[in-house]
């Protein structure tokens, strides 16, 4: 983990930790290690989780953490606790990918494409230092771009909600309509220009649970984008059912689940070809990274 404290503007402080996984998860993916170069070997005196939390927490006090997907880094906090047996920190925090979608109309929203729209080239992506680094220029430039002097202004300009957790209490950093309200989604026409030969191209798609990195009309827009049609049921048409605000260590047999994913197991029994996929695979399809999902061994 890195993070880089900012007062003004300006960088005062960085700390870095390397961290041994909880004693329940102690295991190291592939395809994990080729993406952040950090191996079993490099952790093995480490402290753990639980050990590492405290001294996290310490650092942060009472300022806003910022962070690029905080869907997801603070679904893997809350993932380490449950692995620990121990509370959630209390934290609030603001997501620069969900600003970015409404800030941006870019190729893509990973880190190295927003860091480039506020004029800085990432250097030493995957590093968490690194990227904390880039949030920060992120941050800079989308307020300088806005005329805003902090990150509580940059969320309201966009009308981005700061997140809060705490004791099992979760409330992501999405965005939200002005009054707060909940507006009926809509499906716009099929994209004629969607890539036919990709793995997005025709599958309906479904989203159950709140979504962390987008609002649920921006992710139905991006499954048109992308050649595919989102509906709001499952049904025996769905191909693709999005788990939001769901920890993948709960799928597991006899756990509780929404009506959708209950229907969609029922209907994968029945013989149904239907693929259950967090928010994070969901953004790797939308990004692109199709071969994580036709050959799930990578």
């Amino acid at each position: 983990m890195g993070l880089v404290k900012v007062r003004g503007g300006v960088v005062v402080d960085q700390r870095h930790w390397l961290i041994r996984p909880p004693a329940q998860v102690d295991r190291f993916d592939p395809f994990n290690i080729r993406v952040h170069g950090i191996t079993p070997e490099m952790v093995v005196d480490a402290p753990r989780w639980n050990v590492v939390l405290p001294q996290i927490v310490d650092y942060i006090g009472n300022d806003v953490v910022v962070a690029h997907n905080a869907g997801f880094d603070t679904g893997v906090i809350r993932f380490a606790c449950a692995a620990d047996g121990i509370e959630w920190p209390s934290l609030t925090f603001l997501c620069t990918l969900v600003i970015a979608r409404r800030a941006f109309a870019l190729p893509s929203y990973r880190l190295p494409f927003v860091t480039e729209a506020c004029g800085v080239v990432l250097q030493g992506h995957h590093d968490a230092l690194a990227d904390a680094r880039a949030v920060v220029d992120i941050v800079r430039g989308m307020a300088s771009l806005g005329g805003v002097a902090d990150v509580h202004g940059l969320a309201a300009l966009h009308g981005v909600r700061v997140g809060t957790m705490s004791s099992g209490i979760y409330a992501g950093s999405i965005s939200a309509s002005p009054d707060g309200s909940s507006n009926a989604l809509t499906a716009a026409d099929a994209n004629s220009d969607a890539d036919v030969d990709s793995y997005r191209y025709g599958r309906v798609v479904v989203f159950t649970g709140a979504l962390m990195s987008m609002t649920r009309q921006v992710a139905w827009d991006e499954v048109v984008r992308s050649g595919g049609q989102p509906e709001e049921n499952t049904t025996k048409r769905t191909n693709v059912l999005v788990l939001g605000s769901f920890n993948p260590g709960n799928l597991r047999p006899g756990a509780d689940y929404s009506g959708k994913v209950r229907k969609a197991f029922d209907l994968q029994g029945k013989g149904q070809d239907i693929e259950l996929m967090t928010e994070a695979d969901f953004l790797r399809v939308l990004d692109g990274n199709d071969s994580l999902l036709l050959n799930p061994a990578l």
